[in-house]
C-alpha cells in the first residue's frame, strides 16, 4: 500500500485540479457558459450526435469484440496467434493514421470502398461517405468500431480462455448446445469484462476527437459534431466559458456511465459473496 500510495496521490492530484479548476470557472461565471452552451441553435443536434456516436460505437464495439473473440476461442482455428496480432492493428496504431486512412478510403472521388463496391455492381454511383449529413455520422462511427473492437476482443478472449474446458465438455454431454452454452457459462463469465468494457468504450467515445476531426472537422453542416468538437471550436473562438461548460457537461455525462459500472461492480461482487 505504501509503494503505491506516491503514484495514487500523484494520479488524483492531476485529476483533480483540472476537474476543480473547470467547476469553479463555471461556478464563478454564475453560469452564463452554461446558459450560452444551451443557447446554442446547434446544440440539440450536437447533443444527439453524442448519444447517437456513443451508443453506436460502444454496442458496435461490443458485438465485433464478441463476436471476434468467439472465432479466436475456437479450436478449429489454426494460426491463432497470428490472427490475434492482425486484429490488434486497428487499435495498436496512431489515430491520426487511422482516421487519414480512412478518409481515403471513404473518398466520394478516389475511395477504395466506393471503387471496389462500383466494381462489384453493388452501386452504381459514389457514395458521399463523409459528406452525405444523413450518413457522415454513421461512417465515422464505423471507423470508431474499427479501432476500438479489438480492445474488447482481447479482454474477452482473455476471459475465455480462463473458463475451464472441463465445465464446457460437462455441459455439451448433458445435452447443451451452443447457444445454452454462450447463454448460461459465457455470458455469466464475462459480466464483468462487460461492464468495465462498456464504461471503457464509453469514456473513449465521449472524449473523441481525432477521428471526427481528421474525417470531417464536425461537418458537413454540423451533421457530425459532437461535444468534444464543440468544446474544440470554442477554444479556437477563445470562448473560455463556453469551453468549461462543455467540459462541465461531459464530465456529467462520464460520472453516469461511472456510477453505472460501479453499481454493477458492486452487484457482482454481492453475487460472488
Amino acid at each position: 500500500m505504501a509503494l503505491i500510495l506516491p503514484a495514487a496521490l500523484l494520479t488524483a492530484v492531476l485529476m483533480l485540479i483540472p476537474i476543480v479548476t473547470t467547476v469553479i470557472r463555471v461556478i464563478t461565471d454564475g453560469g452564463t457558459g452554461l446558459q450560452r452552451l444551451f443557447d446554442l441553435p446547434n446544440i440539440g443536434q450536437v447533443m444527439l450526435n453524442t448519444l447517437i456516436w456513443t451508443v453506436g460505437s460502444v454496442a458496435g464495439a461490443l458485438f465485433i469484440g464478441y463476436l471476434g473473440a468467439l472465432v479466436l476461442s475456437s479450436k478449429r482455428l489454426r494460426l491463432v496467434g497470428l490472427w490475434r496480432a492482425l486484429v490488434m492493428i486497428p487499435w495498436i496504431i496512431p489515430g491520426v493514421v487511422a482516421a487519414t486512412v480512412w478518409r481515403w478510403a471513404l473518398s466520394t472521388d478516389y475511395g477504395l470502398l466506393n471503387q471496389t463496391l462500383l466494381d462489384l455492381g453493388v452501386i452504381g454511383e459514389p457514395v458521399r461517405w463523409l459528406s452525405n449529413p444523413d450518413i457522415v455520422l454513421i461512417s465515422v462511427a464505423l471507423i470508431q468500431i474499427w479501432v476500438t473492437a479489438p480492445f474488447v476482443m482481447l479482454m474477452v478472449s482473455a476471459v475465455l480462455s480462463g473458463i475451464p474446458e472441463e465445465r464446457l465438455e460437462a455441459a455439451r454431454i448433458d445435452g447443451a448446445g451452443g447457444p445454452q452454452i454462450l447463454r448460461h457459462i459465457i455470458l455469466p463469465a464475462i459480466r464483468t469484462t462487460t461492464a468495465i468494457c462498456s464504461l471503457t468504450l464509453a469514456i473513449w467515445a465521449l472524449n473523441s476527437f481525432t477521428i471526427i476531426f481528421v474525417t470531417t472537422s464536425g461537418g458537413p453542416a454540423g451533421s457530425s459534431t459532437i461535444l468534444p468538437i464543440l468544446l474544440y471550436q470554442a477554444f479556437q473562438n477563445g470562448d473560455q466559458a463556453l469551453v468549461s461548460a462543455v467540459a462541465v457537461v461531459q464530465l456529467l455525462i462520464g460520472s453516469v456511465f461511472a456510477v453505472f459500472f460501479a453499481r454493477t461492480m458492486r452487484t457482482d461482487i454481492e453475487e460472488q459473496t
